[in-house]
């Protein structure tokens, strides 16, 4: 009775952390804004998130954003170009209209990208003046990527008025005209386009085809009960 127990158990667990796996994927984004002024590069973010279809939240969204300003006049994927690395996501909103979430991943572990000496929240795209964040001191350097993630289905093909919201700036060294970030955002969606003329033309979503390093963590530890439970049988019996 007591084998049956634990066997039950082990089975019970080992089917909630199915479920739970279930809810959450790992997709694969990338992003690009044309640079009409530093073609043939383009400003482009790639990177990853989680995306729970239970409470319809992203998570863990990070990625790398390039720097059109630098490296050689060879377009992507044979550039040269920097690319930042953009590790922290510190904002996630619901666009009712739109029907999904502007989701946002920083450089820095802040929102600190934009002075606020002529107003503006110091971040959101198309508020205040594109000088960096400190101005005229200091520069912190922050950079952040915007992408848009439909809460029905993620792989959804953006509509143009969803490619319109999504926004990028760069106030790091290499993304800057002097005091002046560079920016890719459309008049549609903020009300001006980038700092270099530079604006979003194109999101694309992709189920990640490796599951989340936390599932092969669980999956062991099932696989680690069911051990133990053979070995006990085995001195049992």
């Amino acid at each position: 009775m007591k084998k049956m127990i634990l066997i039950s158990s082990a089975l019970a667990i080992l089917g909630s952390i199915q479920v739970a796996e279930a809810a959450v994927h790992t997709y694969n984004v990338k992003e690009t804004f044309l640079e009409p002024d530093t073609q043939p590069r383009d400003t482009i973010f790639i990177g990853s998130f989680n995306f729970d279809d239970v409470t319809k939240t992203v998570s863990n969204l990070k990625g790398i954003l390039s720097e059109s300003m630098t490296g050689d006049p060879i377009a992507y994927p044979n550039d040269n170009m920097t690319w930042l690395s953009l590790n922290y996501q510190l904002s996630s909103v619901y666009d009712a209209t739109l029907g999904g979430l502007l989701v946002t991943t920083f450089l820095n572990n802040n929102t600190n990208t934009f002075t606020t000496m002529f107003g503006g929240n110091g971040w959101a795209p198309g508020t205040g003046m594109a000088l960096y964040s400190g101005f005229p001191f200091a520069n912190a350097g922050n950079a952040y990527a915007m992408i848009f993630v439909n809460t029905t289905n993620p792989l959804t093909p953006l509509s143009q008025a969803q490619i319109d919201k999504l926004a990028y700036a760069d106030c790091a060294p290499g993304g800057m005209m002097g005091t002046t970030c560079m920016t890719g955002t459309t008049i549609k969606g903020y009300g001006t386009i980038g700092s270099m003329s530079g604006y979003p033309v194109s999101q694309v979503i992709t189920l990640a085809p490796v599951p989340e390093p936390e599932t092969y963590a669980m999956l062991m530890a099932g696989l680690g009960l069911m051990g133990f439970i053979a070995r006990r049988r085995r001195n049992e019996g």
